[in-house]
């Protein structure tokens, strides 16, 4: 059985505000397949969650915020665009946390304390 990655490798290309936004669609979409996979396998008892035929891209997600992070801060408007993107990925993370993944709680809660150590807050993105 082939692994279906969200987004796949295909997708990922552009900037990295580009990458962002795919990565947050692919997001929204692995998120309503888990759960419609999940819903049916609960009334089924057929597999486990873990057993799904569908991942996550976590390697296009780890190099968007490496790349994030890397950016300079050198001045206002470089903080404010750095803090922004933080924010954003934190919401890809809050999606993914409704796939059954409760544990990224934690990352997107370091992520907003990231961008909130910039001076951004939630409320004030716009990339």
């Amino acid at each position: 059985m082939a692994i279906q990655f969200y987004p796949s490798e295909d997708d990922l290309k552009g900037s990295l505000e580009e990458r962002i936004e795919i990565l947050m669609g692919a997001a929204e979409e692995y998120k309503a397949t888990v759960l419609d996979t999940t819903l049916k396998e609960n009334h089924e008892n057929a597999k486990k969650p873990s057993d799904l035929a569908h991942a996550y891209n976590w390697a296009e997600i780890a190099a968007v915020l490496r790349e994030t992070r890397d950016m300079p801060e050198g001045s206002r408007s470089d903080k404010d665009k750095k803090g922004a993107l933080l924010i954003k990925i934190s919401d890809i993370y809050e999606v993914l946390r409704g796939a059954k993944m409760a544990k990224l709680e934690a990352v997107r809660l370091a992520l907003l304390n990231e961008a909130r150590q910039l001076g951004i807050t939630k409320t004030e993105t716009s990339v």
